[in-house]
């Protein structure tokens, strides 16, 4: 992998940290704050292309690459400068909110215009659900996994934003454990609909429905009676229906 801190890296440096326009004195100024955050390493590393170098993912808000810091790998992620926010401090205390309940991946350090956090390894879990080691119980722990997950988030009234596409914010282990994982679209400013959203993906259209629907053995109407009555009331027993839908 290489080391973008590297001296023969730098102009592939300058891309990431100020994409996608180069401009000298932001790049200076986020060396500088880079620096602070103790970090040995910026990797060109990833299945994501950006021009001549290799990141794990890219967003409307940020930038996500593999760095090192304190000898292990962690992830940074850095704010575009065409972001439509001037920092990264909501996204800091939404994902700070989750991994107080044990959700997403952990924060190590924040700044304005990064974030670093655990590295999560794993698949996108539409790869984790088409691959020979998901066994259909596997799946169904999975998906469970996921909806105890969503649930806890409802009852902190803390909404994802973007749990509709769980093929861009679900990571999975290659135990089965899931995470949650981007939290830069949240908010608490609106009703939470973590649950309901994922229910779309989990038992009615989608790649992971495709997947899951011979192991799902319950009519439409039912799963979307379950669906209307949490999204109505939303409390635990409300929460029993919707895993009970999931046979193991």
């Amino acid at each position: 992998m290489e080391n973008l801190l590297d001296s023969e890296n730098r102009e592939s440096l300058k891309l990431l940290l100020t994409y996608p326009l180069f401009d000298e004195n932001t790049y200076d100024s986020r060396m500088e704050e880079l620096l602070t955050l103790d970090i040995n390493s910026v990797f060109s590393f990833g299945k994501v292309q950006l021009h001549r170098i290799c990141i794990l993912g890219k967003g409307s808000v940020g930038l996500v690459t593999l760095v090192k810091y304190r000898k292990k790998y962690f992830v940074l992620k850095i704010r575009r400068t065409d972001a439509n926010r001037a920092n990264m401090y909501d996204e800091v205390v939404y994902q700070s909110a989750a991994n107080s309940m044990g959700i997403g991946p952990f924060l190590v350090n924040f700044s304005e215009n990064f974030i670093l956090m655990e590295f999560v390894r794993g698949f996108n879990i539409v790869d984790w659900y088409g691959s020979k080691k998901a066994a259909n119980d596997r799946i169904l722990k999975c998906a469970a996994s996921i909806l105890q997950q969503c649930f806890v988030l409802d009852c902190l009234k803390l909404d994802h934003g973007q749990l509709n596409r769980l093929d861009r914010h679900i990571i999975v282990s290659e135990g089965g454990k899931p995470t949650i994982v981007d939290f830069e679209s949240s908010s608490t400013g609106r009703r939470a609909s973590n649950v309901t959203s994922v229910c779309q993906s989990i038992f009615l259209h989608g790649p992971i429905f495709s997947k899951l629907k011979g192991s799902i053995d319950k009519d439409s109407e039912l799963i979307m009676k379950c669906i209307r009555d949490y999204k109505r009331d939303m409390n635990y027993e409300k929460f029993e229906k919707i895993l009970s839908l999931l046979t193991f």
